[in-house]
């Protein structure tokens, strides 16, 4: 799926303590795993501020959730600890991200050094990563 001009896709994984009913509340489609732990869900732009709020408060440490739209890409981080960081991805920052993602994840940090590639392996955000984030599959 490719997010519309005024949408943005999240894959949230973990988060248990988010029901669909809040997600459906704020706004959110939930377009795959209606009823479970792992679920694909597109993000109206009007709705975006309320679910990153939601995200700070109810993912778990030890978890990430992104979010892609069609020009940017924000990274939430939980740390093991509790501690937050929000990281919208750069160059720059490229290298930061990819730590954090190895860490929490638990890949090799040659696997998700290229970040928007190692995204786009996730089959929910393929099509977004290649028409919008300019990756190249193969």
């Amino acid at each position: 799926m490719v997010p519309e001009d005024h949408e943005y896709l999240s894959f949230l994984m973990g988060a248990s303590a988010i029901s669909d009913e809040e997600l459906r509340g704020l706004g959110v489609e939930i377009l795959e795993g209606v009823g479970s732990d792992i679920r694909g869900l597109c993000i109206p732009e009007s709705s975006l501020d309320s679910y990153v709020e939601l995200i700070r408060r109810k993912l778990p440490p030890g978890f990430w959730n992104d979010i892609v739209g069609r020009t940017t890409v924000f990274f939430i981080f939980k740390m093991g600890d509790g501690a937050v960081k929000e990281l919208v991805y750069s160059p720059g920052n490229r290298a930061e991200i990819s730590r954090l993602c190895s860490r929490i994840n638990g890949d090799p940090i040659e696997k998700t050094s290229d970040v928007l590639r190692y995204m786009a392996t996730n089959g929910f955000y393929r099509d977004a990563m290649v028409e919008c984030h300019g990756v190249t599959l193969g």
